[in-house]
């Protein structure tokens, strides 16, 4: 099956040639920027420099493309010759994206920093774009995914910090003591 038919039985999947209403639009830019905002203020209590107000835009205006994609292939007369692949719009949300992200990363002699900033850009147009196309399921779960992944190292230090591996820790015994468990 070529890559053309499954972008089509994609597309009918998601009713992306029906008009979108004014409420969906809302709701739809809405949760995007939701999504940017929570990602962005992740990066914010690490202190990364694209944070809350940057997340939640590339979130919903990713969306507002893809939205935008959505009317125009909703207001497409059928038989005219003119042929629509919604897809075209979000791979260049990404190649867009792409270039924002590339900004993030500051490479020296030593070392390179903001790849995971660039990562959570691109991330946070991934999930506007999902959302936009009314795929909440796929935002969602990419949104969980990339919120555990930034979180992770957090969680992992303060477990490290307070002594703790997931275990409880003993304190030392005789031989023949029982062990007491220290909290």
């Amino acid at each position: 099956m070529s890559a053309f038919l499954l972008a089509q039985d994609a597309v009918e999947a998601l009713s992306i040639h029906q008009a979108v209403n004014a409420e969906v639009v809302w709701l739809r830019m809405a949760l995007a920027a939701l999504f940017g905002v929570v990602i962005g203020w992740e990066r914010r209590m690490s202190e990364k420099p694209a944070d809350v107000r940057t997340m939640a835009l590339v979130s919903a205006a990713a969306a507002a493309f893809t939205l935008m994609g959505v009317q125009i292939g909703a207001a497409a007369e059928p038989g005219i010759g003119m042929s629509y692949d919604p897809s075209r719009i979000i791979s260049y949300i990404v190649s867009g994206v792409g270039f924002l992200g590339a900004g993030a990363i500051l490479h020296s002699k030593k070392s390179v920093t903001g790849l995971t900033t660039a990562a959570s850009i691109w991330a946070a147009a991934a999930i506007g774009a999902a959302c936009g196309l009314g795929a909440y399921v796929i935002a969602a779960a990419l949104f969980v995914i990339t919120i555990t992944m930034l979180w992770g190292p957090w969680l992992t230090s303060r477990v490290t910090e307070n002594g703790h591996n997931g275990h409880a820790r003993h304190r030392e015994s005789k031989p023949d003591e029982p062990k007491e468990q220290i909290e």
